[in-house]
């Protein structure tokens, strides 16, 4: 008896010690954002393929948006729980699939935003303030894991996501007290870090561009085959054509060795672009008309170098919102004498305060499209 007592006595420790050593490696993994996300986006609701650009700040809170915010309660759950956690990997194909990398994630996000965004009006208009801006922190929270992907794309879906629930948010903050919108603030400046542009440069610009093109171009073995990939870059037009692909390789000198020395000699420029997005407005400017100069010439980098200008007013215009955010949040605190101490980022004093009844309007001097850059708080009463 003693012996049998002994045996499963060692059994039982020795399952014990192996679920203990099991355990840790699932739990680090568990603690992946992205593992909660996934889970949201498989089981959200079917959504119309431009559900994510419509303006669910206007749609209307009938019977049929109950019914389709009921309807993603377990996804909305499960953005929650994501939200909680610090870490979020992707693990997209990068190095793998480089250009043809997809992106499933990035538009998912902005579905779960919005359904996340149209909940958080429902909510307001029930009176349920706290579980409203749960949603609001839990959106925001998933746009900035959203552009966590190394990609440009990623970078600028964070960046929407983020626009599109402050302007939700905004719409109702009047509803909350100042002790609400301390707290509010807090959470805000708690929020984790985005990618920025610049680092989408080094990440995915630079590896799953640059780095996979040049794979590509050193595996091939002969001439039409190197034309094959320089097709897939290039977009010819016309079914076999390989006009676009053709001329680049004669650009390039006609070789795949001549292709790979200039796809190298456009190295230096991704971590010149991204040094000169961390410059100041009127300084990246200069800095990057000097890069398109050295990239004059070189069809590499016409071909593959991200037009991140574009991508830098983008940002811009994002940081110009926070601002305006944070500045709306005191007001409503302190009032608005509070207006005149809000510097406004972009311009040489505060931001323009336009009081209406129901709210307020904060302008930017910052413009984007020439439109200045603004934050609505509260609504008009109808007269």
């Amino acid at each position: 008896m003693g012996k049998i007592v002994c045996i499963a006595l060692g059994l039982g420790l020795l399952f014990t010690a192996s679920a203990s050593a099991g355990d840790k490696p699932d739990a680090d993994l568990a603690a992946n954002a992205a593992l909660k996300y996934w889970q949201a986006f498989s089981t959200m609701p079917k959504l119309d393929d431009k559900f994510w650009s419509t303006d669910v700040g206007a749609m209307p809170l009938d019977a049929k948006t109950k019914e389709l915010v009921a309807s993603a309660a377990y996804s909305l759950e499960q953005l929650h729980y994501g939200a909680a956690l610090p870490r979020c990997a992707w693990a997209i194909s990068l190095d793998e699939d480089g250009i043809r990398t997809l992106l499933p994630e990035c538009q998912a996000a902005r579905n779960l935003t919005a359904l996340a965004r149209l909940r958080m009006r429902l909510r307001f208009e029930e009176g349920k303030t706290a579980e409203a801006v749960d949603d609001a922190v839990d959106a925001l929270t998933l746009g900035r894991h959203a552009s966590r992907d190394g990609t440009l794309i990623a970078v600028l879906v964070g960046v929407a996501i983020e626009q599109g629930v402050t302007d939700t948010l905004a719409a109702d903050l009047p509803r909350l007290d100042a002790a609400a919108l301390k707290k509010l603030a807090a959470r805000l400046e708690a929020l984790p870090p985005d990618y920025t542009a610049a680092d989408a440069i080094r990440i995915g610009e630079e590896r799953a561009g640059l780095d996979w093109f040049i794979r590509q171009v050193k595996a091939t073995t002969d001439k039409e085959k190197l034309l094959n990939v320089l097709d897939e870059m290039t977009f010819s037009e016309g079914v076999g054509s390989k006009a676009k692909a053709k001329a680049f390789l004669e650009e390039c000198g006609g070789t795949a060795e001549g292709v790979v020395k200039y796809a190298e000699q456009t190295r230096p420029l991704y971590l010149a672009a991204a040094q000169a997005l961390a410059l100041p407005p009127g300084e990246f400017e200069k800095a990057w008309d000097a890069l398109n100069k050295k990239a004059a010439g070189n069809p590499v980098s016409h071909l593959l170098f991200p037009a991140v200008n574009h991508v830098r007013q983008a940002e811009d215009r994002l940081l110009t919102r926070r601002a305006l955010r944070k500045a709306a949040l005191a007001i409503l605190i302190d009032g608005p004498d509070a207006a005149k101490t809000q510097r406004d980022p972009f311009g040489d004093g505060p931001f323009e305060y336009i009081p209406f009844d129901g709210g307020f309007e904060l302008r930017s001097k910052f413009k984007a499209q020439d439109k200045q850059v603004s934050l609505t708080v509260g609504r008009r009463k109808e007269k």
